[in-house]
């Protein structure tokens, strides 16, 4: 069962449940930074692991035997470069194209926005928060929960102050924390439900899934199992083979097959009212957030602050508490030293940005970021 993007965006008109995948993460990178999908980053692991490919499709298993062979710390800083220090660069290129424009958002992340503006709940299958940023925080203050190793103490960033917050699920886990990819992973933290909370999530509620090849075999089986109790579901995609488009109509879901840039022009050209001070305020934050990352990254900004001359009397002890957390930042797969953009220090395009913000009287939004190892192993953002 197939229906265009114009009839499927009139029927999703009141609202819906959305699900996203990587097809998101490509949009705001806009073509200055290649996203790998699942397929894709499975050959180039496999690849580093000195593993032989296979056409199974049963990603987690594959991957199991690519973490054992490269180790916690390598498997990480992999999917970190792929997935989230390469995006920072294609988000910071991109601010410093527009920065001086009069509209100083670009248009690929005002149409990310239109997408989430009716969205509710928002479950993202990505392990990147920038689109995350981008989809919910337009809308208001963002709340992200995922998904930690069981045991592990919760990790929350949210801005200081806001009292309801937009709830967004990202049940495969933050590359920027602890990621759920590999079968024993899936195994191990089953008792958080990620995959049963992303269904319920939709319960009585309509369903839109956007740029997702649903090749996991884990989700599938949820949405067949509660497939009565959610609504019309529609599924966006560019192509769909023939073993998946015969499994969604065995299930009652509308397939919208439509080229990308087709896709996401309709969402750029609906009349979506949006608070312009939010959208740009949800573009610093990401933006932001870019920068950290790519000043070397936020584990290590002690060590490299006390490297200025002013700091050359700093106590030993905060010396010593600097060099143990830049350790367990490169072990997270932070890079360690700024990398440049267009020959500009990453600091220098948020500062042209948030000179922006001031002189359109737009506050400047902050993150507070904790950890808690009293709390449960389902982390908030």
């Amino acid at each position: 069962m197939e229906t265009n993007v114009g009839e499927a965006l009139w029927r999703l008109e009141s609202g819906y449940c959305l699900w996203v995948g990587a097809g998101l993460t490509r949009q705001i990178a806009a073509g200055h930074a290649e996203v790998p999908l699942w397929d894709q980053v499975t050959l180039e692991l496999e690849s580093a692991a000195g593993i032989e490919s296979s056409d199974d499709k049963d990603y987690p298993r594959r991957l199991d035997q690519c973490f054992a062979r490269l180790g916690e710390n390598t498997f990480r800083a992999i999917l970190r470069e792929r997935y989230y220090t390469r995006l920072c660069e294609a988000l910071l290129l991109q601010a410093n194209l527009v920065v001086g424009a009069e509209d100083y958002i670009p248009p690929s992340v005002r149409a990310v926005a239109a997408l989430g503006q009716l969205a509710n709940p928002i479950v993202s299958f990505n392990i990147e928060p920038l689109s995350s940023l981008l989809l919910g925080r337009p809308a208001g203050p963002l709340r992200i929960v995922f998904q930690q190793p069981h045991g592990q103490p919760t990790y929350t960033w949210r801005e200081p102050g806001g009292r309801f917050q937009r709830l967004l699920y990202h049940p495969h886990g933050l590359v920027t924390a602890n990621t759920v990819m590999t079968a024993v992973q899936y195994e191990a933290n089953s008792q958080t439900l990620a995959f049963q909370l992303a269904i319920h999530a939709s319960f009585g509620n309509m369903l839109a899934i956007v740029g997702m090849s649903l090749d996991d075999e884990y989700l599938r089986q949820q949405i067949q199992r509660f497939r009565p109790s959610i609504g019309a579901i529609y599924w966006f995609n560019s192509a769909f083979s023939s073993e998946l488009s015969s499994w969604a109509e065995s299930h009652n879901i509308t397939c919208v097959r439509s080229a990308w840039d087709e896709f996401w022009q309709h969402w750029g050209q609906l009349s979506i009212e949006f608070d312009r001070r939010q959208l740009a305020m949800a573009w610093y934050l990401a933006v932001s957030e870019a920068v950290e990352e790519l000043e070397g990254g936020a584990l290590g900004s002690l060590e490299r602050s006390l490297a200025a001359p002013r700091a050359a009397q700093s106590p030993e002890g905060l010396r010593g508490l600097a060099k143990y957390l830049s350790a367990a930042g490169v072990q997270a797969g932070e890079i360690g030293q700024s990398r440049l953009i267009d020959g500009k220090m990453p600091r220098q395009i948020e500062l042209a940005l948030r000179d922006r913000l001031i002189s359109d009287s737009i506050p400047l939004p902050s993150i507070s970021k904790t950890y808690d190892p009293g709390l449960s192993s389902t982390g908030t953002v």
